[in-house]
């Protein structure tokens, strides 16, 4: 008969929170959409012939003369600041034509498809 002992780690086991598994799938969705980190939870993405700076609160869209357009991310309150960055750059990498909508309607939901949500009410803070 084997015996089986515990395996003991003296490294310590840290809590699943949801804002740590946020963080974890935004580093997932950077590497999958080819956005580069530029600071803390802000991302460079390039999708179509567009570039974008995403961040929780702003997404702003650089052209390539150093001009730039600004708009805010309507996102839920309790909602960990790295899944809204995630989010918007599954979106904006699958749609880059997204902006548009957003830039035109800015509080209203979309889905992924750029399709507004049915009976969707402006979203306020």
């Amino acid at each position: 008969m084997v015996r089986c002992f515990p395996v003991r780690s003296k490294m310590k086991m840290q809590a699943c929170t949801p804002a740590r598994r946020a963080a974890e799938y935004l580093k997932r969705v950077a590497r999958l959409t080819g956005a580069e980190h530029v600071h803390n939870e802000t991302y460079l993405l390039r999708a179509g012939h567009r570039s974008f700076l995403v961040d929780d609160k702003f997404i702003r869209v650089i052209s390539r003369r150093g001009e730039a357009t600004c708009f805010s991310v309507t996102a839920d309150p309790d909602m960990p600041r790295a899944e809204v960055v995630a989010s918007a750059l599954l979106q904006l990498k699958n749609n880059p034509r997204l902006f548009e909508k957003w830039r035109k309607m800015q509080g209203y939901p979309f889905k992924a498809n750029g399709k507004m949500f049915k009976n969707a009410d402006l979203v306020g803070w």
